[in-house]
């Protein structure tokens, strides 16, 4: 089977809403044919010219825009491992107007591409929602929903350090929240349930198992296998 084809059919099985029936073995096969896309394609040599061959007509470049955030925006059927602190208070119709538009200039948030877009009115999560989370409310970004779980990147409110947000997609609640310091070596390590781990940074160095699925460039999700 051509490697497009099954990449569509794949997709289509584990992305799709019949999601939850896909097998560890088709997940595991949607991450290498994903990720040997992601690999550079080397350059053949052009053809040797002829002297009787014309000049090619000159060839306009267009610039395409840069994409907002690389964020994986599928629900996945099948999640990886351990749970946090659950904040225990419904989103309801709680969510707020986004701050400013404008995108932040801070360099401490270089090591997380995805913060320094604006925030618009999908990642924002309330301010009373996250009152005992210790997250700054106006860094949430959202990342990707992973089977039931909405993920969200964000800082602490001290500005040091990473964090997860997550909560239920289908009831419309907070599930979880955690922080790892900023002084916290390698990728940070959160766990959601028990088949989903979310990995903040480097996934081959933070020593999960299970079958990696990358959610953006900060961010992978670890389903179990």
């Amino acid at each position: 089977m051509d490697d497009d084809v099954e990449l569509r059919r794949l997709r289509e099985q584990v992305y799709g809403v019949d999601g939850a029936a896909a097998t560890p073995a088709m997940i595991a096969r949607l991450a290498e044919l994903e990720e040997s896309t992601r690999r550079p394609t080397v350059a053949e040599d052009p053809p040797a010219e002829t002297p009787d061959a014309e000049p090619p007509a000159p060839v306009a470049e267009v610039a395409e825009p840069p994409a907002r955030r690389p964020a994986l925006r599928w629900a996945l059927g099948a999640v990886a491992a351990v749970a946090l602190v659950g904040l225990g208070v419904a989103i309801g119709s709680t969510f707020a107007a986004p701050p400013s538009t404008a995108a932040t200039a801070d360099p401490a948030e270089a090591s997380l591409p995805e913060l320094t877009f604006p925030q618009t009115a999908e990642d924002v999560i309330s301010a009373e929602i996250l009152s005992d989370s210790g997250i700054d409310p106006a860094s949430t970004r959202y990342i990707a929903t992973v089977s039931d779980f909405r993920i969200y990147l964000a800082r602490p409110d001290d500005g040091d350090g990473r964090c997860i947000a997550t909560f239920t997609s289908t009831e419309n609640r907070p599930w979880s929240a955690g922080c790892a310091s900023g002084a916290q070596v390698g990728a940070a390590v959160f766990g959601i349930d028990d088949r989903l781990t979310v990995a903040i940074g480097e996934p081959v160095s933070s020593g999960v198992d299970g079958i990696p699925i990358r959610l953006s460039d900060s961010v992978t999700a670890f389903v179990a296998r």
